[in-house]
């Protein structure tokens, strides 16, 4: 509708010659609306490209309550700025992928889990060189259905930013069978990286929780009604695939079984066992990982931390 030619002369005009829309209208001939039909057009096309730089400040009483409560080493609760759950993710994933700029050294193991809150740490990583540092897939990744959980590419973005080596974990993270999973598991290979996933003194996770919106069930992973039976066990959340109660405790054992990745227990043992989550919606989720111990960092927002006080 507009050329390229004008959506830079008038966002040029706007934003590095603060004119008014009226004063560009008047200037180029233009009415006002259009001047403004101008601005929105370049928006879309990718021309005008805005940055809002903030920085992002814990609710510390809020935090502090839930550090002592749980004996954890670290809380950060984000403030709720719009109350819309991408937003938030945004913040948290920003506020966690500085804190793996801080604590990442040359030699670390960084283990990494994949969903959509992990997506949102990616676009803010910093580049930091590690060439000695690794980094692997603590879950099994590849869906079974056309639902992508990009796992993979998700890795590859990590590797990138601290110019580190990577290590894929390229299977389903649950198979059909607890057997078909123990032969997966004896693969020299995939053995390998799940040895590396133990070895890992980092783990960065998300916690899911049990909705028809998880990427678990998007994925294809449960069958008929085995997610409805999986509800009824009183299952509240997941994290690395693996699904716990409100009390922490596995869900499902012989689902448990079938699962191929990094063992809950595991993450008691980590140096930094960091896990991200945003919205209400996720305060039994929540709940549930700290009372099994499974988490030492948190990274959530601060609707969700007062639901969880």
């Amino acid at each position: 509708m507009y050329s390229n030619e004008e959506m830079i002369v008038v966002a040029k005009m706007y934003y590095e010659m603060n004119l008014t829309q009226k004063e560009i209208a008047e200037k180029l001939s233009y009415s006002r609306p259009t001047i403004s039909r101008i601005i929105d057009a370049a928006f879309k096309s990718g021309i005008i490209d805005v940055k809002i730089n903030y920085t992002l400040n814990s609710v510390q009483e809020l935090a502090n309550k839930i550090k002592e409560k749980y004996k954890l080493k670290k809380v950060f609760v984000l403030p709720v700025y719009v109350d819309e759950v991408p937003l938030i993710q945004n913040d948290i994933g920003k506020a966690v992928a500085g804190y793996l700029y801080e604590i990442c050294e040359s030699h670390s193991i960084l283990g990494v889990s994949w969903g959509t809150s992990m997506s949102y740490v990616i676009p803010h990583l910093k580049e930091k060189k590690l060439p000695f540092m690794k980094i692997v897939q603590l879950n099994g990744g590849i869906a079974k259905s056309n639902f992508s959980t990009g796992s993979g590419a998700l890795l590859e973005k990590f590797s990138e930013a601290f110019s580190a080596d990577h290590y894929l974990l390229p299977v389903p993270s649950i198979v059909d069978t607890s057997d078909i999973a123990d032969s997966i598991m004896k693969d020299s290979s995939i053995e390998q990286v799940l040895n590396l996933g133990k070895k890992s003194n980092i783990a960065v996770f998300g916690i899911g929780n049990v909705s028809f919106e998880s990427v678990l069930y998007k994925g294809g992973y449960f069958k008929g009604d085995s997610y409805e039976t999986l509800m009824n066990q009183k299952a509240v959340g997941d994290i690395c695939s693996r699904y716990f109660s409100l009390e922490g405790e596995i869900v499902d054992k012989d689902l448990n079984k079938r699962t191929i990745g990094l063992e809950l227990d595991e993450l008691r043992n980590k140096e930094f066992s960091i896990a991200l989550a945003a919205g209400k919606a996720k305060a039994r989720s929540v709940k549930g990982a700290l009372n099994g111990g499974y988490v030492n960092v948190l990274f959530i927002d601060e609707e969700l931390a007062k639901e969880i006080v």
